[in-house]
């Protein structure tokens, strides 16, 4: 899903896994699965991938006011379960996107996937039109 999350976001040159030590995050207890910064160095761009709990999640939701917080989900039933959790237990809960494949779309992600990975070709945020490890790969996501 990091992967995923680094095509989607590219020209923000996302950062997979940053260090505490990351000036962006100085002030932070926790961090991102993936990291986008501005110009000035201010986070805009938080994911999480996968499992995120909601305490995490209604803590950067507060904290940071200003970047784009987006959540990647492996399912649809997951993403769903995700939203309403947000949207009862975190008060800015709705300002928090939640992306997810369409059924069998991401099972087509792993299964491209291999120990070295060349991924040619475009993707803009849920949008993906690429050849991954020589299997076409043109995906649209879908929000919950």
């Amino acid at each position: 899903m990091k992967l995923a999350a680094v095509a989607m976001f590219l020209p923000q040159s996302p950062i997979v896994d940053p260090s505490a030590d990351h000036p962006a995050l100085s002030d932070f207890d926790v961090r991102p699965d993936v990291l986008g910064v501005n110009m000035a160095g201010e986070i805009a761009l938080w994911v999480e991938c996968g499992e995120t709990s909601t305490n995490k999640l209604d803590k950067v939701s507060r904290r940071l006011g200003q970047a784009r917080i987006v959540v990647i989900k492996e399912s649809m039933r997951q993403a769903k379960r995700q939203r309403e959790v947000l949207n009862e237990s975190v008060r800015q809960g709705q300002r928090i996107e939640i992306w997810t494949w369409k059924p069998g779309d991401f099972e087509t992600w792993l299964k491209a996937l291999g120990e070295k990975v060349e991924i040619f070709g475009d993707a803009h945020e849920k949008s993906f039109n690429l050849v991954v490890n020589q299997t076409p790969y043109a995906v649209d996501m879908l929000s919950a």
